[in-house]
């Protein structure tokens, strides 16, 4: 009888610790904690819905158009922002446009020191991506509130997937990360709308949708560059200066 009784405790302990490890492999992991929460905050849309944001500069955040966005939580504190937009000017002089579902959150006041503005990048399609958003670790079991970041490639223009794709669930952004951070080479070049997988009864665990932002250059003036020409006449009085003996009477 003792004999029966360890052999099904031995069991049950085997069946729980493969229960556990099965669940571990098919949590949908987004990565590891990232250290970019000094550029990527958490957005409060007006519904309630929690999302992602970065910060751009010390008035504006760039984040999800879905989100609604009408707070972002900082320090503890909400602060809520002026207006919304698809267009914003810096600071500094650059125009900053994001299409499709994003938006840029204005703020009346400058936001505090403890929210630093990322560079922004180029689009291209080589080089390093990283994605970082407040989302969910598992689409079965929400646990919002630490900011997570996954090393990911180009799919297809403006889709990402992780580079183990042999796995039916990969690194990806889930609930809570729209409006995170989309970086290539560490500077931001879009913002996560959503996450998709083939299967239809699972959300995430795939690709990773992004729509762009975008930059406009500053225009550089250099005055001395090449050979210039007066756009006015040498003596713009001489054109005045006409005979009175030929005006017409």
């Amino acid at each position: 009888m003792r004999f029966l009784l360890q052999f099904r405790h031995a069991l049950l302990l085997a069946l729980t610790l493969a229960n556990a490890f099965a669940s571990r492999a098919d949590a949908i992991v987004l990565g590891t904690p990232s250290p970019l929460g000094a550029h990527v905050l958490r957005v409060i849309g007006a519904s309630g819905a929690q999302c992602s944001g970065t910060v751009i500069d010390r008035h504006h955040v760039v984040t999800a158009g879905h989100c609604g966005g009408a707070a972002i939580l900082l320090d503890g504190k909400y602060i809520s922002a002026m207006s919304r937009s698809q267009t914003a000017k810096l600071g500094d002089g650059r125009t900053i446009t994001v299409h499709g579902d994003a938006a840029i959150l204005i703020f009346r006041q400058p936001l505090p020191a403890s929210a630093v503005p990322i560079e922004i990048g180029v689009h291209g399609t080589d080089g390093s991506f990283t994605i970082a958003g407040y989302g969910t670790t598992s689409e079965s079991r929400w646990n919002l509130g630490k900011l997570h970041e996954a090393n990911v490639v180009v799919h297809v223009p403006f889709k990402l997937v992780a580079p183990d794709r042999m796995s039916n669930l990969t690194p990806s952004a889930c609930f809570g990360d729209s409006g995170g951070a989309v970086l290539r080479n560490g500077k931001l070049v879009g913002v996560i709308t959503r996450a998709s997988h083939p299967h239809p009864a699972i959300a995430c665990g795939h690709l990773t949708h992004y729509a762009p932002v975008v930059a406009t250059p500053l225009a550089e003036y250099h005055p001395h560059d090449g050979f210039e020409v007066s756009a006015a006449p040498r003596n713009p009085q001489r054109r005045l200066m006409v005979p009175r003996g030929i005006m017409p009477r």
